[in-house]
């Protein structure tokens, strides 16, 4: 694997505001380890105010993930626009990294189908500002989750949901480590074919999203790859992990991206 195609999520480094690490730090270490990329978790928040610290750790700000949460898809009006102009804080925060992708969870994840109409009125809304800012808004694939969600929105539903705004500036991240759970992550692929503008890339072991180190579980990541490329994806592979215990340090970092060049 190519070094200069690796991007690293800032999710592993914590929440900023509850004892994680600074967000020029956690550029700072990524640089050090040898990634050249970055996406910025909903963790860091202040993003604008920082642009030029950021931009002088030379990390490529490669995507942007969103904070939109379920309220997004609540049936009371007052919490959904709550939720949105809340996320329209986060897009005007961000937007100096534009047109990078900007990733929002897909939260239809609920039996009654007026929640799912509340959602696309979210979206619809978001994507209006998202456009305007220059984003290329990115719907991430869900986790096969049933302890929690009502249902499982499946890779196709959201590509069908995607696709049904016909917006070329609206299209999906798939995270690897969601789908992997309940789909073959080839059919997946093949689901969202041409639509693909990010990914998230973790292991699990097809229980639960562990956010793995690539080759810690047991997803066939070459076989992956090669599904990407066949369905139009062209971009770099962004790593999003949860490191178990012990916290990030810079030499596993380093392991990280030896392991995963190795591939």
């Amino acid at each position: 694997m190519n070094s200069s195609d690796i991007s690293i999520s800032t999710t592993m480094f914590g929440h900023e505001h509850d004892g994680g690490l600074d967000l020029i730090e956690c550029l700072e270490m990524i640089k050090a380890s040898g990634f050249t990329m970055a996406e910025i978790s909903h963790k860091q928040r202040n993003i604008k105010q920082r642009e030029t610290q950021i931009r002088a750790t030379e990390v490529k700000i490669l995507a942007i993930h969103g904070s939109l949460g379920g309220n997004a898809g609540n049936l009371d009006e007052t919490e959904r626009k709550a939720a949105v102009e809340a996320e329209f804080l986060r897009l005007e925060d961000t937007a100096p990294f534009a047109p990078c992708p900007y990733v929002v969870h897909y939260l239809d994840r609920f039996n009654n189908p007026e929640h799912g109409r509340m959602f696309r009125k979210s979206i619809e809304e978001l994507y209006v500002r998202s456009s305007q800012l220059g984003f290329n808004m990115a719907i991430e694939t869900a986790p096969y989750k049933p302890q929690i969600n009502e249902r499982y929105p499946d890779s196709k539903e959201i590509a069908d949901f995607v696709r049904s705004f016909a917006k070329p500036d609206l299209n999906m991240t798939i995270d690897i480590n969601h789908s992997n759970l309940h789909e073959s992550l080839v059919k997946v692929c093949e689901n969202c074919c041409g639509i693909i503008a990010h990914v998230h890339m973790s292991d699990n072991h097809g229980a639960w999203e562990d956010h793995l180190p690539p080759g810690e579980g047991t997803i066939n990541f070459p076989e992956v790859f090669v599904a990407l490329r066949t369905n139009g994806y062209t971009g770099p592979w962004n790593l999003e992990l949860h490191p178990e215990h012990g916290g990030v340090t810079l030499e596993w970092l380093k392991q990280v991206k030896q392991k995963f060049d190795a591939i």
